[in-house]
This record gives structure tokens, C-alpha cells and sequence, in this order.
């Protein structure tokens, strides 16, 4: 990641206001360990979901399996192809 694309997320960090958030990132700035990185990690992806449900982009249950099963579909179809077999 580039040092702009750091600052510009620093910079939306900042906007934040929910006190559990701001904990959690001065937290993971006070400590750089293993468990820091996956923390930071968890973090991010926890933010980004909160991020995805405020913007709206969610999906029921029956969206998400569908989309799951054709993605496993053409997956097993793209596998198949490359070992020259075909599925029943």
C-alpha cells in the first residue's frame, strides 16, 4: 500500500466516532506483534463490513447460497476443463 492510499485511510479513520472502533485502533498502534497484525486484520475487515452495511451492499441469506453455488458451479466447471473430464 503507498503512503497516499495510507493517509487517505487514516484520513477516513479519523471520521469515525464509534468509541469501540477508536479503541481498537490505538490499541493496534500501541502494539506491533503476530496478534497486532491479525487483530489489525480482523479490524479492517470488521470496518469494511460496517462500511458495506451503511452503503447498503448486503444480500438475504438465499442471495448469498445462490451466488455461492453458481460461484462453486463454475469453479468445478473451470476444474473439470483444465483436467479434461466432465461432470454428470
Amino acid at each position: 500500500m503507498t503512503t497516499a492510499a495510507l493517509i487517505t485511510k487514516l484520513k477516513k479513520l479519523d471520521k469515525r466516532k464509534d468509541k469501540h472502533v477508536l479503541e481498537a485502533i490505538e490499541i493496534l498502534l500501541r502494539d506491533d506483534s503476530k496478534e497486532a497484525r491479525i487483530r489489525s486484520r480482523l479490524l479492517e475487515g470488521a470496518i469494511r463490513s460496517e462500511d458495506d452495511i451503511d452503503n447498503g451492499r448486503v444480500m438475504t441469506i438465499t442471495e448469498a447460497k445462490r451466488k455461492m453455488s453458481a460461484h462453486l458451479a463454475a469453479r468445478r466447471r473451470s476444474r473439470d476443463r483444465e483436467k479434461g473430464t466432465k461432470r454428470a
